[in-house]
């Protein structure tokens, strides 16, 4: 069987890509690497870099789109998690959305660790886990 090198990107569809690239710079900290015309991509879409691990996200806003919310109900994505460093790291994360008035979820304890959830302007589910 061939072999995955790694994972590449993330690609989500918002409603307002513009307002979505500030939402994402603003709660996790993203900087804009580079932007694609319809014309280059297929539709207009943003890449966003998380400096620290290189992880990048992909905004994708199509006009004929439908404009209601996500909803992680629907077959397709249910969330994104992302792992921190330690429980002080999560504290951290949890007073940062505090501060932004982003809210959240109380921290959940499972098998696999503890984490808080939270969801963007367009209602995409986002975790953080320790």
């Amino acid at each position: 069987m061939p072999t995955l090198s790694g994972a590449s990107h993330v690609a989500l569809t918002v409603r307002d890509m513009e307002a979505s690239a500030a939402w994402y710079q603003r709660v996790l900290g993203l900087q804009e690497l580079r932007r694609y015309g319809g014309d280059e991509a297929g539709s207009p879409r943003i890449l966003l870099l998380e400096p620290s691990t290189f992880f990048v996200l992909g905004l994708c806003q199509y006009d004929d789109g439908p404009a209601d919310a996500f909803d992680h109900r629907r077959t397709g994505l249910d969330h994104l998690a992302f792992k921190v460093a330690d429980e002080a790291e999560l504290d951290r994360w949890i007073a940062h959305l505090d501060e932004l008035g982003v809210p959240h979820s109380p921290v959940r304890v499972l098998d696999l660790g503890r984490f808080v959830s939270f969801e963007d302007p367009d209602g995409i589910q986002f975790e953080l886990w320790v």
